[in-house]
C-alpha cells in the first residue's frame, strides 16, 4: 500500500524544474497553492481539450484520467490520455499556450517514464498547450533523464533543508513565496 505522501509525482517534478523550492515548500510545509479563477477555469476547459484529442488521429484506444504507481520508481501519477495499444503515446494538456513551457515538458516525460513502467513500451509524448500540440519521441535517452530528474526531486522531498535554487523575475509573482527561504 502506498500514499500520495510517500512517491514523487510528476506535478512535484513539473514544479521542481520551475522552482526547486516549490515541491520541497509543499511537502515540507504541507501546503498547495489555492486554486485560482484561472486555474479552474483551465480545469473545465481542460475536459473540451480532452475531447479534442479525438480528433488528432491517435492510435485507439484512447484513455483519459490513466492513474499509473510504480513501486520501483516510488512514482505516482494520473495522465491525462494514453493512446494505442503497443505502441503508446502519452498526452498532457493544459489550457492555456505559453511561452515557457520546459518544465511541463519534464511533467509530460515523467508521465512517459510512469507510462513505460506501468503499461509498455511508450513511443510518444503530446503536450496541448491551448490549441498548439508539441511532440516529443520517448527516447531511452529521454527515459534516463527523467528518471535522473525523479530521483533529484526525491531526495530534495526527503532533505530537511530546502534545495539550492536562484531567485528571480518569476519570484514576484508566486504564491509560495511567502514560505521561501530565498525572499
Amino acid at each position: 500500500m502506498w500514499s500520495w505522501s510517500d512517491v514523487v509525482t510528476p506535478w512535484d517534478v513539473k514544479q521542481y524544474a520551475y522552482c526547486p523550492l516549490i515541491p520541497w515548500i509543499a511537502r515540507a510545509y504541507g501546503v498547495r497553492e489555492p486554486e485560482t479563477l484561472g486555474m479552474a477555469w483551465g480545469r473545465e476547459e481542460r475536459a473540451s481539450r480532452l475531447r479534442r484529442l479525438e480528433g488528432l488521429g491517435l492510435e485507439p484506444p484512447l484513455r483519459f484520467d490513466v492513474q499509473l504507481y510504480s513501486p520501483r520508481l516510488r512514482m505516482a501519477g494520473v495522465a491525462d490520455a494514453v493512446a494505442g495499444e503497443r505502441r503508446l503515446t502519452v498526452v498532457e494538456v493544459k489550457a492555456f499556450a505559453r511561452r515557457r513551457f520546459d518544465h511541463f515538458r519534464a511533467q509530460l516525460m515523467a508521465y512517459a517514464l510512469l507510462c513505460e513502467e506501468c503499461l509498455g513500451p511508450t513511443r510518444a509524448a503530446l503536450l496541448v498547450l491551448g490549441d498548439r500540440v508539441r511532440a516529443w519521441d520517448v527516447t531511452r535517452d529521454a527515459l534516463s533523464e527523467a528518471e535522473r530528474l525523479a530521483l533529484r526531486v526525491r531526495q530534495a522531498l526527503e532533505s530537511e533543508r530546502p534545495p539550492p535554487a536562484q531567485p528571480g523575475p518569476k519570484c514576484a509573482g508566486c504564491w509560495y513565496r511567502r514560505f521561501c527561504p530565498n525572499w
